[in-house]
């Protein structure tokens, strides 16, 4: 055997031994084994929505908000305060014996607090701040489901098409060995064939796990839990994309995009409001260098037939019992000497409102220059899927071409695998275009914030 006769067998031999078990399996549907369900895109963005744990978790954030809103504001509110003392006396210390009883109330408004103001803009803030939040992964989540779902979509179209090249060339492995029993062919050819199967089967075998890998992930942002099987086990529910991954021709206004990002984007509103609320913070912490004024009023309230004491005296006959008494004035709180507390929070606080700014400043002078990113991919999509269609239709003809003069014994079975895997990489080519297009438009929506107008629109 020649030596380049013993590598072509060598590498046979090879090839089946890695390829055998994903060729054997190639053909299987990947949802065999498991439950499914159709998914759309609009499906996707609203269960996503609703069904996201992390979606959740802010929204229970939202409501925690609200409660520390009430802590803030709750400076500015008046203070009521109430006890009441009572038992059964009894005894020679105690005079007359028998029940008692003492009611004392307690009222605090404060009057000058320069605290107030921005305690009570903190408590807005704060429920600001987790809106934006909110809104932030909101945002994030839907864009990330929806190039995953793009993705799946891509997968699924590249498995339909490696089959579909597949099937011609196994076709071409299957001639090549008919004619080889014949006596017209050579063993290199149907070496040749057969080895275009086995790398074609590994390519396949490799998309498959991308699309189950895409499709669970998919399963995994919609919240759906693995249902129970017939036989009593846990058995994947995974969806399965409805829908085709086309191309959709985009030319928007970049000026007005890059206005609706500044405006709507909730990263940077988020930021904003983190800026206003740590400014509200230290406003209230320096409220400490000035005094605090408040209207005070207190009752003490003792039951005349439930007597606390008796008095008798030599100096006062008959005196009564001790009365009521009701007090009211202002009263007024200042630390002239903080020993550097306030000074060192409010000091802290800038600190952490001007990291915010900076932050916040580099989103916005960001946002352009990302939007440009995005306007080069689309255009350079556009061009290329452009040139690919152009390719594809000299790849079809060529491979037309080929196959007749194949035939016709003019060509070899070399030219033919040469024409077929230009026509697959063309087409594969045109896919992956379209693929990157559309996540290029996706990642406008992103850019710019309008999920969130899906959100206020399509979902509750």
């Amino acid at each position: 055997m020649s030596p380049s006769r013993y590598r072509q067998w060598m590498g046979l031999v090879a090839a089946l031994a890695f390829l055998a078990p994903a060729s054997g399996a190639r053909g299987a549907p990947i949802e065999d084994g498991a439950a499914t369900h159709e998914l759309t895109l609009s499906d996707c963005l609203s269960q996503t929505l609703l069904q996201s744990p992390e979606i959740q978790r802010l929204r229970q954030d939202l409501e925690r908000a609200a409660g520390d809103r009430v802590v803030y504001r709750s400076r500015a509110l008046p203070q009521l305060a109430g006890s009441i003392d009572a038992g059964l006396r009894t005894g020679p210390l105690y005079s007359p014996a028998g029940p008692y009883a003492a009611l004392q109330a307690a009222f605090t408004q404060p009057l000058i607090d320069v605290g107030v103001p921005p305690s009570w803009h903190r408590g807005t803030m704060e429920v600001i701040i987790a809106e934006q939040s909110l809104g932030k992964e909101i945002n994030s989540r839907l864009h990330e489901a929806r190039v995953t779902f793009l993705s799946a979509l891509y997968f699924r179209d590249l498995i339909g098409l490696y089959r579909q090249i597949g099937a011609r060339l196994q076709a071409n492995a299957d001639g090549a060995r008919q004619r080889l029993d014949a006596g017209t062919g050579g063993q290199a050819a149907l070496m040749e064939a057969q080895i275009q199967v086995l790398n074609l089967g590994r390519d396949l075998t490799a998309l498959s796990n991308s699309y189950f890998t895409a499709i669970t992930h998919l399963a995994e942002l919609t919240g759906r839990d693995p249902a129970p099987g017939a036989d009593g086990g846990a058995q994947l529910d995974l969806p399965r994309p409805v829908g085709t991954l086309s191309y959709v021709a985009t030319q928007p206004d970049w000026r007005q995009a890059t206005a609706e990002a500044l405006r709507d984007r909730a990263d940077l509103k988020l930021l904003q409001a983190l800026v206003d609320a740590t400014a509200s913070e230290k406003r209230i912490t320096q409220a400490g260098y000035f005094p605090l004024v408040s209207l005070t009023a207190s009752e003490l309230f003792l039951p005349s037939d439930i007597l606390l004491s008796k008095r008798s005296t030599t100096v006062v006959t008959d005196q009564g019992t001790i009365s009521s008494e009701h007090r009211a004035g202002v009263q007024m709180s200042w630390a002239i000497i903080d020993n550097g507390q306030v000074t060192g929070a409010a000091r802290s606080l800038e600190a952490v409102r001007q990291e915010y700014q900076i932050d916040l400043c580099k989103l916005e002078q960001a946002v352009p220059r990302e939007l440009a990113r995005i306007r080069g991919d689309l255009e350079h999509q556009d061009a290329q899927l452009a040139a690919l269609q152009k390719s594809a239709e000299e790849a079809e003809e060529n491979l037309k071409l080929i196959e007749s003069k194949v035939a016709l014994g003019q060509a070899t079975q070399l030219d033919f695998l040469d024409a077929q895997r230009g026509l697959l990489s063309v087409r594969a080519g045109i896919v992956s275009a379209v693929y990157l297009h559309e996540v290029a438009r996706a990642e406008i929506d992103l850019a710019t914030g309008r999920y969130l107008e899906f959100t206020a629109a399509g979902a509750p």
